[in-house]
């Protein structure tokens, strides 16, 4: 019994300590999810040989495990199908206690990637706060009964393990020492098995065609075997949408002095298409820790290193992307496809002394480490001596958001993926269904940019890959590019490369980069958009061929009928504006499609508003049923040109909307169960034959772990590049179900933002939903389900799709494009003048408009009167014409001020949904009145009369009448035109008559005068004249000019007195050589010169000033 007791104890003893699940990176608690697919076997360290240690373990497995080796003393036995937690507690105890060689036997966990698999082993890496602690570890690790197998760093970094026959795990001993207080971090060495971390798997061989480097909208074989689930054998891609190298090799095709290192499973440095001298460098095994590394050990390495830098020119399969770039081959894997932290910081480390100036990583998905951050890190901040390496990651194959660790460390570039249609690579574009590159970001970083996916390269051995997918492909894409901007700018800093490679990314698809970041205009899910390396190469060299950036957001489709405001912000890439003037300027492309006619040709329209950066564009108004396609073209000031989406007006890249009664209708996918592990088709519904204007998805499903589940809905568009779209990406971790739940393009929240269970709530597609809008819902839509392992199966109990759509009934719609179109401007019409003018009403709709009514309202209607009679029913693309007549006969009323005033409104009442009452304002050069009181003035001003002739050059004066006595309050004011003979006629609407009032003249460059006497209103009409004696101004504050006296001039700051100031001011436009209509011209010649120095100089003499009562 005793014995027993021992036992039990024991197997509690050991599962209790194994049972930690975290540790902590940076301060923060890094939680763990436990694989229920397999453990891992760490064994003690007495020779034994391979043969004899998996002998021993495969007896003691159950049918259908398998054993892995994963590293030294390190194995991984994967179940047929996951367990239990508890009865992998069991299973490890029977394991264990089967032979006693075994040290300990410990959970498995997953990264920050499903596909990645984390063991923790009997090993820890820790680095003290201060170097002059080593006495402390030394003491401390004695006294915890630990070893330190070795160092790393600069003399502060240790590596700690257990004794044989010790039972903790990584994860347990990382807790111990960093809670000690000693370490600045303490962190299991985690082991990455079998290829866990790379991320594509090489398939079949040869493929000529190299789309990335160069799209012609060639056929492009897509390797997908799964057309069943809407993936196409073949596709011809999209003109230019590609890295746009080919261009750049006619500039370099790289220098012998960049050198890539490509860190990976090694290169294969016999293979054919890597040979030219000097171009394989001296590798280094990382795993091993051995100068050298020639061989491929998991068929990975070779085909990322084909996409950077194979040989070109060389009649033999591929080119890469920096062809004339040295590659180092840096292999951090053994030939089980086995890591540990250790060893990637350990690649780091030599690449950056051995100066390698880009780095290219296609691997990731653990969980932040320390250990791997600082090496990064150092690399990036301290290697090419100080200038800093290049340093790419690949961003993930989730599909979700955010991108994995490393790749959203601040100090590399996270590189997504991109399709030959330039989209973003999401699970259902680019004709491969089951997966996605990760995007958007976190807290630590983001995606910085994306780059084609799915390429020809390499293949260990000596042959050539066909379709080499995943993140694997995009980074050392990315990272020829990076060889190619150093190679002709070397001396760059890392951040000056990272600046020109971001800059010069193309801004892809119909989503809006609308969030400023540090190199300009950014977007969830691409980034700083799709990579350019000719747009970098030239920027690096100082020449900017890059073209402005456009943010704009697909207008939604709308019932009204009034024009749809397009609004954009343009920035050059350096944040520069744009021009808004002459043929550079803005503008939006447009053509419309009227119920069931035709499209028609393309038209555009300039900005009608422009504020900074922002723009605003009016499409005209449309009736009822009318689609509306439009693209952005933009130019910066070097002539650099663009368009938004990008490829318009390529068909598969426009924006879209329409103008419609809107309604939705929504259909119900039943209930189905998606399989535990693949791929799952539901059954169909479907919608009869609308052009979709939005789309939205609701879903209801049971799934524990939810962080398997890709969910995308098929629909019946014909196109596999355009029909699936990715609703949900292994969101959650381990959390459990997604219940009412919707997905649409205009929610705030990403899945990312929420935690499970998903219970309503409101989130964005993993890409997005508009590339629906526009096609017909006729036809059958499922929903493919994906589940990427064996943990359990999905329950749809429904889906719920809802498309917007019109219901099929037209309307008219009154054209109202420009104020002009509700304006009839009678012009500068005064008592007693009759005029008439005609206005055209308009119907740019798809029906007839009928016009059951129409009157005259305002303050002067009365004078208002329709000389025609209109129509009652207009055809679409017809007008009907009203001839309105303003007759001031019909009243006592005049025309007063300077200005466009309306005068009374025109209603006339349609069937226009939107403008049922649709008002026409009616306007003269200046306001009607009633009762007017008439000055008839005469006053000359001092430089514009001419003597000689006894003209005056005309222009506008403003007359106020104040009261006779202190303080001479204004009761009236007055714009008015004095004429050539020095007469005009001031109508004031305030006045009374028999009032005395002092008239005070007030022009725009003289000093302003008073009669010298009050006068009267005496029945509404007043005179007076300045010009006769100097006697008529108050302080005979006149100039005699001739035989007439004229209003003295230059008080061009209004204070009220001729002085130096406004002489200084008058003097510096005229050595400015300053012309046109303005304050300083005195003479009234339109030229700023001596003769209006002279006559200011003239008047600071007198000392001129306002002489009042």
């Amino acid at each position: 019994m005793k014995k027993y007791l021992l036992i039990l104890t024991l197997m509690l003893l050991t599962t209790q300590i194994n049972s930690q699940d975290y540790y902590s990176y940076k301060g923060k608690r890094i939680l763990l999810q436990q694989r229920l697919d397999k453990i891992a076997v760490i064994l003690n360290g007495a020779k034994i040989s391979e043969q004899e240690v998996s002998s021993r373990l495969q007896n003691l497995l159950l049918s259908g495990d398998k054993l892995v080796k994963a590293g030294k003393s390190v194995y991984v036995i994967n179940f047929t199908q996951s367990r239990q937690p508890a009865d992998i507690s069991t299973y490890m105890e029977s394991v264990k206690r089967g032979w006693s060689y075994i040290k300990f036997i410990t959970p498995v966990y997953f990264g920050t990637s499903k596909s990645v698999t984390q063991i923790p082993t009997d090993r820890i890496l820790v680095k003290l706060k201060s170097n002059r602690d080593v006495e402390k570890i030394k003491s401390f690790t004695a006294t915890n009964d630990c070893v330190i197998e070795g160092q790393f760093g600069e003399g502060d970094g240790f590596i700690i393990s257990t004794k044989e026959g010790d039972a903790r795990n990584g994860l347990v001993l990382s807790d111990l020492y960093y809670s000690s207080g000693y370490f600045e971090y303490a962190e299991p060495d985690f082991v990455f098995p079998e290829r866990c971390l790379l991320l594509s798997v090489p398939n079949d061989p040869m493929y000529p065609i190299q789309w990335a480097l160069k799209n012609s909208g060639q056929l492009i074989q897509t390797g997908s075997p799964f057309l069943i689930y809407g993936d196409a054998s073949s596709v011809n891609g999209i003109p230019g949408a590609d890295m746009n190298v080919e261009s750049a090799w006619d500039i370099t095709t790289g220098s012998e002095n960049v050198k890539i290192g490509i860190i990976d499973t090694g290169i294969d440095s016999l293979h054919p298409d890597l040979q030219m001298s000097g171009h394989i460098l001296p590798g280094y095994d990382a795993f091993n820790d051995l100068e050298g590394s020639a061989i491929d050990v998991g068929n990975h390495g070779t085909s990322t290193a084909g996409l950077a830098g194979a040989v070109m020119n060389n009649g033999i399969g591929i080119s890469g992307v920096a062809p004339s770039c040295p590659i180092m081959s840096i292999c951090i894997f053994d030939i089980n496809g086995s890591s540990s932290s250790i060893i990637i910081a350990r690649a780091f480390d030599t690449a950056r002394v051995r100066g390698i100036d880009v780095l290219s990583n296609s691997w990731g998905g653990g969980t932040p480490q320390s250990i791997i951050t600082d090496a990064v890190d150092n690399a990036a901040l301290n290697g090419r001596n100080g200038l800093g390496c290049v340093i790419l990651f690949a961003s993930g194959n989730d599909g979700r958001n955010p991108p994995i660790y490393p790749a959203v460390l601040p100090n590399v570039i996270c590189v997504g993926g991109s399709t030959p249609h330039d989209q973003a690579k999401a699970p259902g574009t680019g004709n491969q269904f089951f997966w996605g590159s990760n995007y958007g970001e976190d807290e630590m970083g983001d995606l910085d940019l994306i780059a084609p996916t799915n390429c020809a390269t390499l293949l260990s051995g000596g042959g050539y890959e066909e379709n080499f997918w995943g993140t694997s492909a995009t980074c050392p894409n990315a990272a020829g590019v990076a060889a190619l901007v150093l190679s002709v700018n070397p001396v760059q800093t890392r951040i000056q490369v990272y600046e020109n490679i971001l800059r010069g990314c193309d801004k892809t698809d119909n989503v809006p980069y609308n969030i400023q970041k540090q190199f300009g205009k950014w977007s969830h899910y691409y980034g700083y958009g799709r990579i350019n390396a000719l747009n970098s190469m030239k920027l690096a060299m100082g020449d900017d061929i890059t073209p402005p950036a456009i943010s704009h957001e697909n207008v939604s489709s709308t019932a009204s009928t009034y024009p749809v405001i397009i609004n954009a912000e343009i920035t050059d890439q350096n944040g520069n504006s744009v021009p808004v003037m002459g043929e550079y300027q803005p503008k939006v492309f447009y053509k419309i499609k009227k119920t069931t006619s035709a499209w028609t040709a393309y038209d555009s329209v300039t900005a009608y508003s422009v504020s900074g950066n922002n723009f605003s564009f009016k499409i005209p108004s449309m009736g009822w049923e009318t689609q509306v396609k439009y693209y952005i073209k933009a130019f910066d000031n070097a002539g650099n040109i663009t368009t938004f989406p990008k490829h318009a007006p390529n068909p598969f890249w426009t924006c879209y909307y329409a103008v419609g009664n809107i309604t939705s209708e929504k259909k119900k996918i039943p209930r189905f169960t998606g399989a535990d592990f693949g791929a799952t088709l539901s059954n169909a519904v479907s919608f009869s034959s609308f052009n979709i204007l939005n789309a939205k998805f609701v879903i209801h499903m049971r799934h524990t772990y939810l962080d398997d589940e890709v969910i995308q809905i098929l629909s019946p568009i014909p196109d596999a590049n355009n029909n699936r779209k990715c609703l949900f990406s292994t969101n959650g971790n381990d959390g459990d179900n997604i219940y009412g739940a919707e997905v649409y393009d205009l929610a705030q929240d990403f899945w990312s933002n929420s935690t499970p269970p998903y219970l309503s709530g409101s989130f964005k597609p993993e890409y997005n939903l508009r590339g629906l809008n526009g096609f017909s819902a006729g036809g059958s839509w499922r929903i493919l389900h994906f589940d990427r392992s064996l943990t359990d199966y999905a329950f749809f109990d429904s889906v719920f799709i809802i498309l917007s759509r019109t219901t099929g009934t037209p309307s008219p719609s009154v054209r109202l494009n420009q104020p002009s179109d509700s304006i009839v401007d009678f012009g500068d019409v005064t008592f007693p003048e009759i005029a008439e003018k005609n206005f055209y009403l308009k119907n740019t709709g798809t029906s007839s408009m009928s016009i059951p009514a129409y009157s005259f309202e305002g303050e002067f209607a009365e004078l208002f009167s329709l000389v025609n009679t209109p129509v009652t029913s207009v055809a679409p693309n017809d007008s009907a014409l009203f001839r309105i007549k303003l007759n001031t006969l019909a009243g006592n009323y005049a025309a007063s001020g300077m200005n466009g005033a309306e005068n009374a409104v025109f209603k006339v009442m349609t069937n226009d949904p939107s403008k049922p009452e649709f008002r026409i304002s009616l306007q003269t050069s200046r306001k009607l009145v009633h009762n007017p009181k008439n000055l008839d003035l005469n006053v000359l001003i001092e430089g514009l009369y001419n003597p000689n002739i006894n003209q005056m050059i005309s222009d506008s004066i403003k007359v106020y009448l104040r009261n006779s006595t202190a303080p001479y309050a204004a009761v009236d004011s007055s714009f008015g035109i004095i004429d050539q003979t020095g007469h005009g006629t001031i109508i004031f609407d305030n006045a009374e008559n028999n009032t005395a009032y002092y008239i005070v003249v007030k022009h725009r460059n003289s000093i302003e005068t008073w009669s010298a006497v009050t006068m009267s209103f005496i029945d509404s009409l007043m005179s007076y004249n300045f010009t006769v004696s100097d006697t008529t101004a108050y302080g005979n504050n006149l100039v005699q000019e001739g035989s007439r006296f004229c209003i003295f001039s230059g008080d061009v700051n209004f204070d009220g007195s001729v002085d130096a100031e406004d002489a200084g001011r008058i003097g510096n436009s005229a050595i400015q050589y300053q012309t046109g209509y303005k304050i300083e011209d005195l003479s009234g010649d339109l030229i700023i010169d001596a003769a209006d120095n002279m006559i200011v100089d003239n008047n600071v003499r007198k000392y001129i000033i306002v002489v009042s009562p």
